[in-house]
């Protein structure tokens, strides 16, 4: 006969089991994730939980009073101007040492989630590990969508391309990226209207006007490599300190941003020429690791992305019906 299984409100006495829990769902991932690095911050871990196991909500699985299995959520908030309540849980605020991973995240979601609707927040945010398959698939049939994904490559991996003698590639500054400032802008352009076109659907209202955002690309920290047919500006991509999660603790890594071609050179693996030589820049720098995050609805990016890095986590969402928050208290 199987074990009962306890859960419990979060209790600081066993935040080092929490810490140790979250380790070891990072090393899991990292199994089937060969570009995550080996070396983990464990400081990041326990700085994160205490705040959580502080401010947070969150519950705690026990057999036979040992600790299995934890799920936290940050604390209620605001989520957008129509007022909406809603509340995250990070990528290192679950973790699980049981053989039942599903059992155990679906028991502790239930009561969390119970606990959050009663503080009537409707938008609940999950991080998940890309190979964490029970978890992820207990998410799905409790009505979660995937929204985004984590990938990362490892550089040292080669990548295959070539770039037509025609063409010409490099890594541009502040001075060149104004000359071509049109150049940009349309690019831009051209990356949101696929954005907002079928089967994707973004609104995209935070990036617009499109002509506003030009500064964007102009910020110290951020490199810029660009293809070039002749003397226009048909491409680029940018790369850029990680400024989230367990990856912006990684001194020999960087974030990747969009990849921006312009229409009618998007056959023949310009896009992928492109990466190619931003990818071996940034290596002669000492990079090791690049770190991308894009739509799970966007096929292109799906396309692109996922075939030269690696998934190793997803968010998901769920929206409760506002006529469930709550609880019904006596007339």
């Amino acid at each position: 006969m199987d074990k009962q299984i306890a859960i419990q409100r979060l209790d600081s006495h066993y935040l080092d089991a929490a810490i140790e829990m979250a380790v070891e769902n990072y090393m899991l991932e990292r199994r089937s994730t060969a570009g995550l690095s080996e070396g983990v911050n464990r400081n990041y871990f326990m700085k994160q939980l205490e705040e959580l196991f502080q401010r947070g909500t969150g519950r705690m699985a026990f057999v036979d009073n040992e600790p299995v299995g934890f799920l936290a959520f940050s604390e209620i908030l605001t989520v957008d101007k129509s007022g909406t309540k809603g509340a995250t849980s990070p990528l290192f605020a679950y973790g699980i040492r049981h053989s039942k991973r599903g059992e155990i995240i679906g028991r502790l979601f239930q009561s969390v989630a119970t606990e959050l609707c009663e503080n009537f927040a409707q938008s609940l945010r999950v991080f998940v590990y890309a190979h964490d398959a029970e978890v992820l698939w207990t998410y799905l049939m409790s009505s979660f969508a995937m929204e985004m994904t984590g990938v990362v490559r490892d550089v040292s991996l080669p990548i295959e391309a070539e770039i037509p003698e025609t063409y010409s590639l490099r890594e541009i500054g502040h001075k060149e990226l104004v000359d071509h400032k049109l150049e940009v802008i349309e690019l831009y352009r051209a990356l949101i209207n696929h954005l907002r076109m079928s089967p994707v659907f973004y609104h995209c209202r935070q990036y617009l006007p499109v002509e506003k955002r030009f500064d964007d690309f102009l910020r110290d920290d951020l490199r810029v490599f660009a293809l070039f047919d002749g003397g226009r500006l048909v491409g680029m991509v940018d790369s850029e300190p990680v400024g989230y999660g367990f990856a912006a603790h990684d001194q020999d890594a960087l974030g990747m941003g969009d990849i921006f071609i312009a229409p009618g050179y998007r056959e023949g693996g310009l896009a992928a020429a492109l990466l190619k030589f931003a990818i071996d820049r940034l290596k002669i720098d000492g990079v090791r690791r690049l770190f991308v995050t894009h739509g799970t609805i966007n096929p292109t990016a799906r396309g692109f992305w996922d075939k030269y890095f690696t998934n190793y986590s997803y968010s998901m969402t769920r929206k409760i019906d506002p006529d469930m928050l709550g609880s019904i208290k006596p007339v």
